[in-house]
């Protein structure tokens, strides 16, 4: 038996949406790409926890699609983030993995290696809609707050010597520019060393609306360093660059843009010791 089997995934009848806020609204639409990707004929990755969720849900009056550049987007950092910390977690099996924005996040179910430490944080409406799939025990919990309250790391205990890896998809692009700074300045006082896999959009995508309003994005991934002094770019990898063959041709032309080859990045930082 897989180690995530062990850690008692409900069992799921049919069940109905709980009312959630526009934003917390958008984990439907990452749910319902990796599902149809799991589907495909040659997959990227499977992720057949989120097909299972998916036969649960009734979706007909929810946004579920971001369109096409957006699910490559979702896809991409999906790829990218389960084989960087699989990549991690070989090298250290009993790391501890903050989840923020988790959503109907399902990495847990790829990655899980019976020895790390994982926790859940999303609002508490998310988390109650979140604990019907998934079950907490010893190595699995749930923390129902606010990323940007930031008591929230009182109850992270890792384990002793633990590599701590933060991961934030889909979220920081919906936070004002402040409010990163605060988070991240908040993060890197309490876990220094500390590894973070996050996505951001292009500043041309701020204040337009796609699937929700954007807040806050970046050109560049050098400008996180710039932004606070004690994160360090580790590797980003630029979504024009990413699933070329799915692209409309388009697209592809497009790319050659800056504002088109990153409107989506995916970062890898790490806090300064």
């Amino acid at each position: 038996m897989a180690p995530f089997l062990k850690m008692g995934v409900k069992t799921m009848g049919t069940i109905d949406t709980l009312d959630l806020s526009p934003i917390s609204e958008t984990l439907f639409i990452p749910l319902v790409a990796r599902a149809t990707e799991t589907a495909r004929e040659n997959p990227i990755f499977l992720d057949e926890k989120s097909a299972e969720i998916l036969r649960t849900l009734h979706l007909e009056d929810k946004i579920t699609d971001g369109g096409s550049i957006s699910t490559l987007g979702i896809l991409s950092r999906t790829k990218i983030i389960d084989d960087e910390l699989k990549r991690i977690l070989s090298q250290n099996a009993n790391a501890t993995i903050i989840n923020l924005g988790a959503g109907l996040d399902t990495r847990i179910s790829r990655v899980d290696n019976g020895l790390l430490k994982w926790y859940d944080l999303d609002l508490p409406d998310v988390i109650r809609f979140r604990s019907r799939f998934f079950s907490e025990n010893e190595r699995f919990q749930f923390i129902p707050q606010s990323v940007l309250n930031t008591t929230w790391t009182d109850q992270i205990h890792p384990y002793e010597n633990s590599k701590i890896v933060i991961i934030a998809e889909g979220l920081l692009m919906y936070f004002m520019e402040q409010d990163v700074l605060q988070l991240l300045t908040h993060l890197a006082s309490q876990y220094p060393g500390a590894h973070m896999f996050f996505d951001v959009v292009h500043s041309y995508f701020i204040h337009k609306k796609i699937s929700s309003t954007f807040l806050w994005g970046i050109d560049q991934a050098k400008e996180m360093e710039r932004l606070h002094p004690s994160v360090e770019l580790i590797q980003y990898w630029s979504a024009g660059n990413l699933l070329k063959d799915r692209q409309p041709m388009i697209l592809r032309l497009l790319n050659i843009l800056p504002a088109t080859k990153n409107r989506s990045q995916i970062l890898h930082i790490r806090f300064k010791q």
